[in-house]
């Protein structure tokens, strides 16, 4: 396919959008990756619902298999041949191109390429002709992450993300791509916002200023900064507490601040450029909240043993008695980068309002790899998924275990995907929780794709042990808890082959669980008001809240 991402592409590379093309700035021309997915293995998703079975077949590598070939290629809109970028210092089989786009003058292209693990990233030009040129290499510690495209200036220098410190940072490259120095440093991340797909709002070069999104003053809110070229004169320039997402005008004299907090829902203010507010748009008072009895909900802080700081929320019954001791239920994600605890008005607050009324303490947390508190962090993860992260949420389960109105042996855990993992492997590794959801679960990185998979893990054949030490499906023998299995038949992402192998070991270790599957079901999309009642059902009858 030309300019059509792949499966594995277009999920893991291409934030799940099927777009692999790139149009020059004067329209002329289109930069488009070729994918040939010929040596990868096609897995079969079947629906069971119609008599004669539908068959889908859709290349799917899985970690440590054959990759789709891939190349990049320029083509003239007015026709012609295309011509190939010559990619002959790189493997076919071992490299992955990650990002085209154009220079401003439009008679070049840029191109990133990753080896497969990951470990690096080269930034490249390529000519008219298809040579291929490149100006730096990025490394880290662990793995190097898309850092988005560069944003150019006038003189044909460009901004770049890098992580190379530890910490997610803006760096000034010239033309030719030589390091010309930081704009930003420090023991902080430049990060989006919520909505936003790149950190950098907008370049002023006449005033000198850079506007962007970082996570400064709190790894829990987002707010727009901005920093002279050199790096000096760094202003924050939302000043209200909360997560901001930021709109800023074209002529850079004004920016629409969109911001919510733990303590209330979102509010529309205009502010002048240097952050100073012009009028309000939508005050959104909810005056609807005085309505409803809610509970008591609280941002926690928890420091680990080696002094890392666990960030949590806490939502406590509305009728809350400090002399109980309530049940918990604990939800996460965990996933590297992917971070769900904001001082924002999350849309999940109502459900969480509704499981406090039932009586349960309901309590968010990430740990140290989901978060924004630096690349270093994230690192941790690095070829044992899962491993730190249970080591943190087990520090957070213990933290909730002292608090007088806790009652330890009843605390549950909850989550999806990545957070379906999360929980299959606690329940395996760990005896802190009482019960938990495991939804759309890989349970053997194994049986992932090989671009998120190999970025955090390396190969199976490289990295065997740490397979073996992430692995549920291993680990099924040693079960402690109440489980509940949740899939869709049909999940084309995370593979109902993850369900079913964990099924099948906990079966022949004799352990009692519960499963249910979603015929029609992919990754999500269960039936709504079905799911949450057996999610809901299943917990209260493994943590007996009262009321």
């Amino acid at each position: 396919s030309n300019g059509l991402a792949d499966w594995v592409y277009g999920e893991e590379i291409f934030d799940r959008s099927p777009r692999a093309y790139w149009w020059s700035p004067d329209s002329q021309r289109i930069a488009f990756i070729r994918f040939d997915d010929t040596p990868v293995h096609k897995f079969t998703v079947l629906n069971h619902i119609p008599t004669r079975q539908e068959v889908e077949e859709t290349p799917y590598p899985k970690a440590g298999q054959a990759n789709p070939l891939v190349k990049l290629g320029l083509v003239s809109v007015a026709g012609g041949p295309v011509q190939w970028a010559d990619l002959g210092n790189y493997s076919e089989t071992g490299s992955l191109l990650v990002r085209a786009g154009w220079w401003p003058d439009g008679q070049n292209a840029y191109l990133y390429v990753q080896d497969r693990a990951q470990t690096w990233l080269d930034f490249c030009t390529v000519s008219a002709g298809g040579e291929v040129k490149r100006l730096f290499r990025e490394t880290t510690k662990a793995w190097v992450d898309d850092p988005g495209p560069p944003v150019f200036l006038q003189d044909g220098s460009f901004l770049l993300t890098s992580a190379r410190s530890g910490w997610n940072h803006l760096y000034h490259h010239d033309r030719d791509g030589k390091l010309k120095g930081p704009v930003t440093s420090g023991e902080w991340e430049v990060t989006t916002g919520p909505f936003q797909s790149h950190p950098i709002e907008r370049v002023d070069e006449k005033a000198g200023w850079v506007y962007f999104t970082a996570k400064k003053d709190s790894p829990i809110a987002a707010n727009l900064y901005r920093v002279k070229l050199d790096g000096s004169g760094l202003e924050r320039l939302t000043a209200a507490a909360g997560d901001h997402h930021v709109a800023v005008s074209p002529k850079g004299g004004l920016f629409i601040d969109t911001w919510s907090s733990h303590a209330g829902p979102a509010r529309v203010r205009l502010c002048k450029a240097d952050g100073a507010p012009a009028r309000t748009l939508d005050a959104n008072p909810v005056y609807g909240r005085e309505e409803y009895r809610t509970g008591t909900f609280e941002m926690v802080h928890i420091k680990t043993a080696d002094g890392f700081v666990l960030d949590g929320s806490l939502l406590k019954p509305p009728d809350f008695d400090p002399k109980r001791r309530y049940p918990v239920w604990m939800m996460t994600y965990a996933g590297p980068h992917m971070p769900t605890v904001h001082d924002s008005w999350s849309g999940g607050r109502l459900n969480d309002e509704m499981l406090a009324q039932m009586g349960f303490v309901v309590f968010h947390v990430d740990p140290r790899s989901a978060t924004d508190k630096g690349h270093r962090s994230t690192w941790t993860a690095y070829r044992r998924l899962g491993v730190q992260e249970l080591k943190d949420l087990e520090v957070a389960a213990k933290w909730l275990g002292e608090q007088g109105w806790v009652d330890p042996a009843r605390i549950g855990l909850s989550g999806s995907s990545y957070g379906g993992f999360m929980t299959a492997y606690a329940l395996t590794h760990s005896k802190l929780f009482a019960a938990g959801v495991a939804t759309a679960a890989v349970t053997d990185w194994r049986n992932y794709d090989t671009i998120y998979t190999e970025r955090y893990m390396n190969t199976p054949q490289e990295n065997p042990e740490g397979y073996d030490a992430t692995s549920v499906v291993k680990a099924a023998k040693d079960l402690h808890g109440r489980l509940l299995i949740v899939h869709g038949v049909m999940d084309d992402n995370v593979h109902v082959q993850n369900a079913l192998q964990l099924v099948e070991a906990l079966q022949k270790a004799d352990k009692d669980f519960e499963v249910m599957v979603y015929p029609r079901a992919r990754h999500g999309g269960f039936t709504p008001k079905h799911y949450q009642r057996l999610v809901i059902d299943f917990m209260k009858r493994a943590l007996r809240p009262e009321k």
